[in-house]
């Protein structure tokens, strides 16, 4: 990472979440990456079983299906050690509403440092871009390469945590402060959020 400004006091946190195609989802996957994420930098990832089943329409997106979870703890098991991964830090997403709202709604009493939205930060570097979805930004970014697989929580925390570093350098910001302005999302509902770009997970 080259970037002429100063993070933030507070830890950066990527988080993707892979939900089990209901409205609202039920948590399957969920992954936090550490930022700046450097070569070896290690991942927390969670595989959780959702109250209820797991659509075919999510499975065909993330691959995760019912028997991968069979075993795996409820979200109450985990819910204690995930805030804690969270608490005090910033979170980043890319298409930040959509994952942060699902996990703001399973831990009601957590509230990040702030939201930063690696889509809106996309659309204003490369406003031309056809498409600001993760996977056509990695490829206009030539990072694609660097991303073994998509659609996981992991794999997408980190492909998200190199597009970060990308388009911080091409922001040309002088502050966090800037980017801040660019690209956080407020922690409140809005009352009209704009439909997910690349697409439902769930």
């Amino acid at each position: 990472m080259s970037i002429a400004f100063t993070l933030p006091s507070a830890p950066i946190v990527i988080v993707d979440v892979e939900g089990n195609g209901h409205n609202p989802p039920d948590l399957v996957e969920l992954a936090i990456v550490p930022y700046p994420a450097e070569s070896g930098t290690e991942l927390t990832s969670w595989l959780i079983k959702p109250e209820a089943a797991i659509t075919w329409q999510a499975e065909r997106i993330h691959g995760i299906d019912n028997a991968a979870v069979a075993l795996c703890p409820r979200w109450s098991v985990v819910q204690v050690e995930v805030q804690q991964h969270l608490e005090g830090k910033w979170f980043v997403a890319h298409n930040a509403s959509v994952d942060y709202s699902v996990v703001k709604r399973h831990l009601p009493n957590w509230q990040p440092v702030g939201v930063i939205d690696t889509l809106r930060l996309a659309r204003h570097v490369y406003p031309n871009a056809p498409s600001h979805g993760l996977e056509a930004m990695l490829v206009l970014t030539g990072l694609r390469s660097q991303v073994s697989g998509l659609h996981r929580a992991g794999d997408d925390a980190y492909a998200t945590a190199l597009l970060l570093d990308h388009l911080f350098e091409k922001s040309k910001a002088t502050s966090w402060a800037t980017i801040c302005k660019i690209a956080q999302i407020k922690t409140e509902p809005e009352p009209q959020e704009s439909p997910p770009e690349q697409g439902s997970l769930w």
